[in-house]
């Protein structure tokens, strides 16, 4: 274990290893990164616990005396090729400071006609993850994951778990080693 410090205490972190505070589909990639080299360990700084309410962002990073950019939201979206084709999932990631931009970028690069966000009970079912606790780690193999450039210059990255009560904390340049990502710049929009 070690101790992370924030401005108003400390978080303690967990080790990442056989945790019972990782969804199955979270920790059985790590492992597998982690073992095929894609990733460096160094970079899974380990897994914090908290309370169900705040696997909200909004609400975490306060309590803790963490800016908002120190964490990262994913969104979990259905793409259409055309208005009438079936949806296919997608995820975008962006620090907490901004939000996605689902009909702008996340449109444009993955040329859809449609984005909207994926009805939770699809989510989770696709997953295996709970909802308000999605992690961009663990996804589905064939989901295209976009991460906003400004997640791999975040060293202390606090993320979905894939369940509510623990957040994953990362090193943010590993998401430009992890297969299936495509880094934007300019995902995250200004909240408002």
């Amino acid at each position: 274990m070690a101790d992370f410090t924030t401005t108003t205490g400390d978080l303690e972190l967990h080790d990442w290893h056989g945790s019972k505070l990782l969804a199955q589909p979270v920790l059985d990639a790590l492992t597998r990164f982690t073992s095929e080299g894609i990733i460096d360990p160094a970079q899974i700084l380990g897994v914090s616990e908290n309370l169900d309410e705040e696997s909200d962002t909004d609400i975490f990073c306060p309590r803790h005396g963490l800016d908002l950019a120190q964490a990262g939201n994913v969104v979990i979206v259905h793409t259409h090729k055309t208005r009438k084709a079936p949806p296919q999932f997608a995820a975008a990631l962006v620090n907490s400071d901004v939000r996605a931009d689902l009909n702008g970028l996340v449109k444009h690069t993955l040329q859809v006609s449609k984005v909207s966000f994926a009805p939770v009970a699809d989510a989770t079912a696709a997953t295996a993850m709970e909802s308000g606790g999605m992690s961009p780690i663990g996804l589905p193999a064939e989901w295209p994951v976009l991460v906003d450039v400004r997640i791999l210059e975040t060293p202390t990255l606090f993320i979905g778990s894939g369940i509510r009560p623990s957040k994953l904390v990362v090193n943010g340049a590993l998401f430009a080693y992890l297969p299936g990502v495509r880094v934007i710049e300019g995902l995250g929009k200004p909240r408002g």
